[in-house]
């Protein structure tokens, strides 16, 4: 059998050589009968005749003897392939169009659905990620009273459930541990904002690491081996363990050299002694995609990070029932359902939990277990990026839709120019079906051409998506990859468009009355459709008018909330400022210490050549979000205010106006009375209708005791400034000396006002910084307006895909329309021509054919407008000062769509009026 297959197999590549082994065989056995016949006595010519006839039908005997060799219909799809390939050759400008179309449409879905699947649908690569679950918790709301009275991490809105959090107190962690029943292992994690980034010396040389903290199960729960040394184990995870840390494959190779050079290595972490004793294995990125820790510290590490810090870990942390913090995952055991775990596990934490609360209020709003799949890991990248993308992978899916009509009208066009061809076919004896499967071998073979260039197209695009989304971070963790499963629906995809533009034309094309067809002479073929009679093709047009107003309306919904962003009034001026932040603290200085260290420093970078202004504050004010017991004397804090301590010249260096009282200055330091500027949202708020100088502002240490802090004397009131985001209300905002008491300096963002481009200035700060500690990296640098673009850089990251899209969709669709306004002039070129001959003038032609188009828009205009109203809601929320119907942008829209159709069409309307009579009657 197998030698058999085998032989027919050959036969596909040795065709012509088994042709002429066939075609002599036959002629030898002819000779022979010819032979045969001469010595029964016939002469020569006589036995040749004898010997055919007797021999019989040989075309017959050859097509026998193939089917013996062959795979009939493999045979028969190469026979259609080859027919198909010589079209398309015939066709050069028809297929270019069609392939090119087809491959922008499938590279740019290939290219979003890249994204999804590393995001949404891939597993972490651990052995049975299946088995792994994740415990979250859910409650109705967590603003008032509630049991969670001090927290480290986040918790989110769900619009079915209220508040959603992954956050619990050690102690319930410990009480998880004990269901062994249920789970092979549980496990914590967390990344608290002292790790979040640390001070990282190897060798000397001091850099930012990112960093998680792990409990002693943790490598071990999900089964990750090392790749060089060994992972931490729970005896490395208790108060008094020796120091160790394991690094990422990646960060052992940039800081090593490999993985074989960094284990055993000493390391300094915020300038405390760790030993390396491992390195994960490659491809491993935690828990987060969002997040690929270089460095993983055992949990109780934090003791050692949080010493001396103003607001750092501390070991009653541990014991704290109300202080949600640590991350659990578990593995369950075999045979062991989610389902069955969350029977186990819901009792017992409503039982602790409760046990927690102390007023009515909070046990009526007691938090809930759920165990939830963690086969994916933490889900922060899938809630940040799983609508936007489901938006995009919309978009994408109506461009698709927009290029399959596009080529079925063309295949169309083309079908209606070969009627003469399939009726002859069908006249001489070839099925239906057989008609329809070449074509459809035709649609195919464009589709799949069109496919593999649009892998190319989703590799260029998934680049550039990357470069989108990171928008300029250079911690983006994200990657999409060309893997199998994208390309299986790469593949998937340019199957079902070959099918969805290529059946409906394939069907029409043999829907012919075969008499008339080859009685009409090419001149004589019917006059093209009028619109009053709905065909498939204007159908078709009024489709791609209807989804290319859907993307103009997308791209314009996403264009001017971006130009509603980028207007917002910043109360403070973006252009030539430079930005960085220094963390002394965590390369040992200490108080009182670090407030000098931090104004020498600000004193050097004033002195830079071209540097106008220096100041320093404790985060970016579009990044400031910091809340303290704090309000006016006399009052009860309000927990509305905000703060920011910063340096001197900080409204200078930032532009911020002082419309009463004075700016902070040199002498507003340690010793000197505590002093304090607020913002115009602050002092109207508080002092409506009298002056704020002079009066007394009161600040209180966080915690149970809330001791004073400071006492301080408003002596400036500041123009309101965004905090804490662009779109957010300006709240009432504090600002205080960073050295003068509570809270202590920590990381501070220093903020250089320059002349010309501020990035000229990395290198000399980043030479100070040097001569004044090595030990101090110069970490996040950037722009004040790069900052800002960054925090809506999903907004421009919309703005520029969908003006992509819609100039794409608007492309096509015109393209469309011109070709089959093209095509009809062509086919009614008798008709004009009598018409003209008969008197019509050349813009009653014009005006005639465009008539007719306007009438096709017009009803793709209706469709796509209520389609636009009824979807238009599902994007509000990526907008911002503006309704989703919003009016002007569907003005605009409607009336861009309007115009570009006009002008694809005036093109063969203008071609139509030039019609010679006497050439077009010729021709008729």
């Amino acid at each position: 059998m197998w030698a058999r297959l085998g032989n027919r197999l050959r036969f596909l590549f040795r065709r012509d050589r088994f042709d002429r082994e066939l075609a002599e065989e036959m002629d030898f056995h002819r000779e022979m009968l010819a032979a045969d016949k001469s010595r029964e006595g016939l002469d020569r010519e006589a036995a040749a005749a004898s010997a055919r006839r007797q021999l019989g039908n040989t075309m017959l005997a050859s097509e026998h003897a193939r089917d013996v060799w062959i795979i009939a219909w493999l045979d028969t799809l190469g026979a259609d392939l080859r027919y198909a390939v010589r079209a398309m050759a015939a066709n050069k400008t028809f297929a270019a169009l069609a392939v090119l179309s087809l491959a922008l449409g499938i590279g740019a879905n290939t290219a979003i659905y890249s994204f999804m699947d590393s995001i949404l649908l891939r597993s972490l690569p651990v052995p049975d990620p299946e088995s792994l679950v994740v415990l979250n918790w859910h409650a109705k709301d967590t603003r008032d009273d509630f049991v969670m009275r001090g927290m480290s991490g986040t918790t989110y809105e769900d619009p079915k459930s209220g508040v959603t959090g992954g956050i619990f107190p050690f102690p319930a962690f410990e009480l998880f541990q004990q269901y062994d029943s249920v789970f092979s292992t549980v496990f914590a994690h967390f990344q608290c904002w002292q790790i979040r980034r640390v001070n990282l010396t190897v060798n000397g040389q001091a850099d930012i690491a990112t960093g998680w903290n792990v409990s002693g199960g943790y490598f071990g729960g999900l089964g990750v081996p090392p790749a060089a040394g060994r992972l931490i184990l729970p005896d490395d995870d208790r108060a008094g363990a020796p120091a160790v840390a394991v690094v990422s494959y990646g960060f052992s190779q940039r800081r090593f050299g490999g993985p074989a050079n960094a284990a055993g290595r000493a390391i300094l972490v915020d300038n405390l002694p760790f030993t390396v004793i491992g390195v994960t294995p490659p491809g491993f990125f935690g828990l987060d995609p969002a997040a690929a820790p270089d460095v993983y510290l055992p949990m109780h590490t934090n003791e050692l990070l949080g010493a001396g810090r103003p607001f750092g870990f501390r070991p009653e942390d541990y014991l704290a029932r109300n202080y949600y913090w640590v991350q659990v995952m578990a593995r369950l055991r075999p045979g062991i359902s989610r389902a069955q775990a969350q029977a186990a596990l819901a009792p017992a934490f409503q039982r602790w939990v409760a046990g927690t609360a102390t007023t009515d209020p909070q046990r009526a709003n007691l938090p809930a277990l759920v165990v939830e799949p963690g086969a994916g890991g933490l889900d922060s990248l899938r809630r940040q990026y799983s609508r936007p993308l489901l938006v995009l992978m919309t978009l994408v899916a109506l461009i698709l839709a927009l290029t399959c009509a596009n080529v079925a009208n063309l295949l169309l066009a083309r079908g209606a120019a070969r009627r003469r061809e399939m009726a002859l076919r069908l006249s001489v004896g070839a099925g239906r079906f057989r008609i329809v499967r070449q074509l459809m071998t035709e649609s195919l073979l464009l589709a799949s051409l069109g496919g593999v260039l649009g892998v190319l197209f989703a590799i260029w695009g998934m680049r550039f998506l990357t470069l989108l989304l990171a928008n300029g971070r250079t911690d983006f963790t994200l990657r999409a990859e060309l893997n199998w499963h994208v390309l299986g629906a790469a593949a998937a995809l340019s199957l079902v468009t070959g099918v969805l533009f290529g059946l409906a034309p394939a069907l029409q094309a043999t829907r012919v009355d075969l008499m008339p067809v080859l009685q009409a002479s090419r001149a004589g073929q019917p006059a093209a459709p009028r619109l009053r009679r709905v065909s498939l093709s204007r159908a078709l047009i009024v489709s791609q008018i209807a989804i290319s107003l859907l993307m103009l309306v997308a791209a314009g919904l996403f264009l001017r909330t971006l130009s509603n962003l980028q207007s917002i009034e910043l109360g403070f001026n973006r252009e030539n400022l430079l930005l960085f932040q220094l963390d002394a603290r965590k390369a040992g200085h200490k108080d009182p210490e670090i407030n000098a260290f931090y104004a020498d420093l600000r004193r050097r970078f004033s002195a830079i050549p071209g540097v106008r202004s220096a100041s320093l504050e404790r985060d970016s004010l579009i990044h400031g979000e910091h809340g303290l017991p704090l309000g006016v004397s006399g009052s009860p804090p309000d927990p509305a205010n905000r703060f920011l301590t910063v340096g001197p010249e900080f409204f200078a260096t930032m532009q911020i106006p002082i419309v009463a009282g004075r700016d902070f200055e040199d002498r507003d330091g340690p010793g000197s009375p505590a002093v304090a500027i607020v913002n115009e949202v602050f002092a109207k708020a508080n002092f409506a209708g009298r002056s704020p100088l002079g009066q007394h502002l009161i600040l209180r240490e966080a915690g149970e005791g809330e001791r004073l802090a400071r006492d301080m004397e408003i002596v400036g009131v500041s123009r309101s400034a965004r905090y804490g985001g662009l779109t957010r209300a300006i709240p009432p905002v504090v600002y205080m000396p960073y050295d003068q008491g509570y809270p202590r300096p920590d990381q501070m963002v220093f903020a250089l006002r320059t002349l010309g481009d501020p990035l000229r200035y990395v290198e000399p700060v980043r030479e100070i910084v040097r001569r004044a500690d090595a030990r101090l990296p110069v970490a996040d640098v950037r722009t004040q307006a790069a900052e800002i673009d960054k925090s809506i850089g999903q907004e421009i990251t919309f703005a520029r895909l969908c003006t992509g899209f819609a100039i794409l969709a608007l492309v096509i669709a015109c393209v469309g329309l011109y070709g089959t306004v093209s095509y009809n002039v062509a086919r009614r070129t008798g008709e004009i021509g009598i018409r003209m001959a008969l008197g019509a003038q050349r813009g009653g032609v014009v005006r005639m054919v465009l008539r007719e188009v306007l009438v096709l828009v017009a009803g793709g205009l209706a469709i796509g407008t209520v389609a636009a109203l009824g979807t238009s809601r599902f994007v509000a929320s990526f907008l911002y000062g503006m309704k989703a119907n919003d009016p002007l942008t569907l003005s605009l829209a409607v009336t861009t769509l309007l115009g570009s159709a006009v002008a694809a069409a005036y093109a063969p309307a203008r071609r139509a009026s030039r019609i010679d009579p006497v050439v077009a009657l010729r021709h008729e």
